[in-house]
């Protein structure tokens, strides 16, 4: 059973591709959260990422938030990866071919994580049987099986490991999206207003969307049904517990049907104009520590988001710079409303926080600070920007996203380029002048008043 719950971060294929340089990410391990202010890790990180590029400039970009464990996430990305960059996609020559290249890479990975849980899932079927043919009661069977008891619920822990994701592909300067579970992406934009617009390209699968639990509830579950139990997503890859093996999952089993299904949704080609700003993919964690900060409507979330990461591009010098103070704002600003909670005696509505990763792709948003480019220069970029916003609550389904307009006021970026700093040999010119110094020398040593022992040549 250690093989289906392990995440070890053993090397992978994947590290050996190379790093997309328009690209940061941030990251916090999972916290619980102690009345008294403390905070301990709950379990090994199970959050898994991307973000490279091909020698034929296509880029990948990916988080998977395992559920229960994290190796279905690992396994999953490193098999999406291998079958989008390795597979066919060049002769992929219009969105729908993309696109369904894309739907078979999840399907395959599906189908992959179905046969690996063979063995356990006979395993189980086994225990099961041979209790049942016992004609014990559940207190005899607890009292005589204690230990094939446990294996039973170790067995169940393991199948119902699962993970969310979202996966942005980009081909042929146009951007393909794919999400299931509950993580997130968004892009911003900036329209001929120059007010920039957010877009949640991404569907949130999880109890808080409307249409989802409007499926449940056809299949007979009932809003009691989840009370204090960890659905973490309507849909996931894996989570066989959640699937075909329902009936043995309390607070699933009255549903007539599968209640926890996979079906991603899939978006694109969105054309990469000079108008694109930038990506941000969002793992769950981070989705759900948005949700206890800002309860309510989740364009509040996004746009906060948003508004973070705008003030640190103009603090910050690198785009891991940008993620990693946005991913530790958001970590001490999640774990001061729990505190604040605790000291107003307020009902505690969470008492921990997931992993959390953001990853940002930019396009051309302005980065001021940005570290010198040795190769090519200085390079200073102004832009100013202001902060107000509407939203939408459309649900997007392919080419129609949910909307959060964030205006913006952005200046035009004005790009200078200061003069070669290398000489002919590519040694960094002197700054300082020593033409004075060594024509004194020249004067002394032609007059004989040199200081002696001390080599001026």
């Amino acid at each position: 059973m250690e093989s289906m719950q392990s995440s070890s971060r053993t090397k992978s294929w994947l590290d050996d591709l190379k790093v997309c340089n328009q690209t940061g990410v941030g990251e916090a391990i999972n916290q619980i959260y102690k009345d008294d202010g403390r905070r301990c890790e709950g379990y090994e990180s199970r959050d898994e990422k991307c973000l490279c590029i091909t020698e034929t400039n296509t880029s990948l970009y990916a988080i998977l938030s395992g559920h229960n464990g994290g190796m279905v996430a690992k396994n999953a990305l490193q098999e999406i990866a291998a079958e989008l960059l390795l597979g066919p996609l060049k002769s992929c020559n219009t969105d729908e071919a993309v696109k369904d290249l894309i739907r078979q890479s999840f399907m395959s990975v599906e189908k992959s994580y179905f046969d690996s849980i063979n063995p356990h899932v006979a395993t189980k079927t086994a225990i099961q049987l041979h209790l049942s043919a016992d004609g014990m009661n559940q207190y005899e069977i607890s009292q005589q099986f204690e230990n094939v008891l446990q294996k039973l619920d170790s067995l169940n822990n393991a199948l119902s490991v699962g993970s969310s994701a979202v996966l942005g592909l980009m081909h042929r300067s146009h951007l393909y999206l794919c999400n299931i579970g509950n993580c997130r992406a968004l892009l911003c934009k900036t329209d001929e207003h120059d007010t920039l617009t957010v877009t949640q390209l991404s569907v949130d699968h999880n109890l808080l969307n409307a249409e989802e639990a409007a499926r449940l509830f056809r299949l007979g579950l009932m809003p009691q049904n989840f009370e204090g139990v960890p659905l973490y997503s309507t849909r996931c890859i894996g989570n066989y517990l959640g699937k075909a093996g329902y009936k043995d999952c309390n607070f699933l089993s009255s549903a007539t049907a599968e209640p926890v299904i996979f079906e991603p949704e899939i978006v694109g080609g969105i054309q990469i104009s000079p108008a694109c700003r930038f990506l941000v993919l969002m793992s769950s964690g981070l989705c759900r520590a948005l949700h206890d900060i800002y309860p309510g409507d989740v364009s509040t979330g996004n746009r906060e988001l948003v508004r973070m990461i705008s003030e640190e591009f103009q603090n910050q010098s690198t785009l891991g710079g940008v993620a990693q103070s946005v991913v530790h704002r958001i970590v001490q600003t999640h774990h001061d409303t729990y505190m604040q909670l605790v000291e107003e005696h307020k009902p505690l509505t969470f008492n921990s926080r997931d992993d959390v990763t953001l990853l940002i792709r930019n396009f051309n948003y302005s980065l001021p600070k940005a570290f010198v480019n040795r190769k090519n220069g200085n390079r200073s970029i102004n832009s100013t920007a202001s902060f107000s916003s509407t939203s939408s609550d459309a649900t997007p389904t392919d080419g129609n996203y949910s909307t959060i307009q964030t205006n913006i006021s952005v200046s035009s970026s004005n790009i200078t380029q200061s003069d070669n700093p290398y000489d002919s040999n590519q040694r960094i010119r002197s700054h300082v002048n020593f033409g004075d110094f060594y024509k004194r020398v020249e004067e002394a040593r032609k007059c004989g008043t040199l200081p002696p022992n001390i080599e001026f040549d």
